[in-house]
C-alpha cells in the first residue's frame, strides 16, 4: 500500500500562515499583559517600541518572508495598546 498524504502543500501553507498570525497575537497579548502586571501605569512606549523593533529586525533579516507575521504583530500591537490603555484614554474625572 502506498502512503497517502492528507496534507497538500496548499494546506501546509495555510497552516503556516495561521500560525504566524496566531503567534503574533499571542506574543503581543502576553507581553502586554506582563507589562500591565509589572508596572502601575502601562508603558505604552515600551510596548510599541518592542513590537516595532522586532518588526524592523525581521524585515531586515528575512525580507518579505514573514510579512504576514509582521503585519499581524503591528496590528495586534495597535489593538492591544488601545485595550491596555483604555482607562487612560477614556478617563472619567
Amino acid at each position: 500500500m502506498s502512503e497517502q498524504s492528507f496534507m497538500t502543500e496548499h494546506n501546509k501553507s495555510e497552516i503556516r500562515m495561521m500560525n504566524q498570525i496566531l503567534f503574533a497575537i499571542v506574543l503581543t497579548a502576553n507581553f502586554g499583559f506582563y507589562l500591565s502586571l509589572d508596572h502601575a501605569q502601562f508603558p505604552w512606549f515600551t510596548y510599541m517600541g518592542a513590537s516595532l523593533g522586532l518588526s524592523i529586525i525581521l524585515l531586515c533579516w528575512a525580507g518579505k518572508k514573514f510579512v504576514l507575521f509582521i503585519t499581524a504583530l503591528l496590528v495586534s500591537t495597535t489593538v492591544f495598546l488601545i485595550v491596555y490603555n483604555w482607562s487612560a484614554i477614556f478617563s472619567v474625572h
